[in-house]
């Protein structure tokens, strides 16, 4: 682990995307993991839906560059050949919260580059205002802080402060990598499309009470937020 995937206190940081290094997206995929891990509270068991988005996770880990040795240049994914973190381990990572320490919003873009993620056309991000997605752009006041402008109905602008660069940063990261609402949450249903599935879906959870239970998912009961704790 290299001095920059530490703070000043030696206390482990998640690495700035884009990663310089094979070591460095290790750190990223296994701090990722680890973040979804314990994103429920503790004494709760782990969920379906929590595995199998680590299981997704994991298919897009860092792969090491073509080379010999500790080859510095930056990972791949190894399910999309594109720069490591790839566009669904970024949506993941930055939808979820995982707390990558950008410190503006210039900072950002190579990363959204590297996951396939453009400014619209004539959009560009500088040290005092971005413009990024349709529809909004930022700009930075005096103090440091950003004022974000928002156009809604009608041509209305509304407006939204966000602290400093930092903020503006996380800000730029999470609308443009936004996922989305998947299906069918949101959506409208076929109601016999539902009835297709849910049988077997019921079937996997009696499945996964049984398996969960297991010694190697159990023991990662302890960790998450306190709270009651499900048993």
């Amino acid at each position: 682990m290299g001095l920059d995937e530490q703070g000043s206190d030696g206390v482990v940081q998640v690495p700035v995307p884009p990663v310089g290094s094979y070591e460095s997206g290790r750190l990223f995929h296994r701090l990722l993991q680890l973040f979804l891990r314990d994103m429920k509270e503790a004494g709760q068991p782990v969920g379906r839906h929590q595995y199998l988005l680590g299981a997704v996770v994991q298919l897009h880990e860092p792969a090491r560059a073509e080379g010999r040795g500790d080859d510095p240049r930056q990972p791949s994914c190894a399910c999309c050949r594109t720069p490591y973190p790839c566009r669904t381990v970024l949506g993941v990572a930055v939808s979820a919260g995982l707390p990558i320490p950008w410190d503006s919003p210039a900072a950002v873009v190579p990363a959204l580059r590297d996951a396939g993620l453009d400014p619209r056309p004539g959009g560009e991000v500088t040290a005092e205002q971005v413009r990024w997605a349709r529809g909004w752009g930022a700009q930075r006041a005096a103090d440091g802080s950003w004022e974000i402008g928002i156009t809604v109905d009608r041509g209305e602008v509304e407006t939204q402060s966000v602290s400093d660069d930092a903020a503006m940063a996380r800000y730029l990261a999470a609308t443009a990598v936004a996922l989305g609402s998947p299906y069918p949450y949101g959506w409208v249903e076929d109601a016999a499309e539902a009835a297709a599935v849910r049988p077997a879906a019921h079937e996997q959870v009696a499945d996964w009470r049984e398996r969960v239970r297991l010694p190697y998912l159990d023991v990662h009961r302890e960790y998450g937020a306190p709270g009651d704790g499900a048993t």
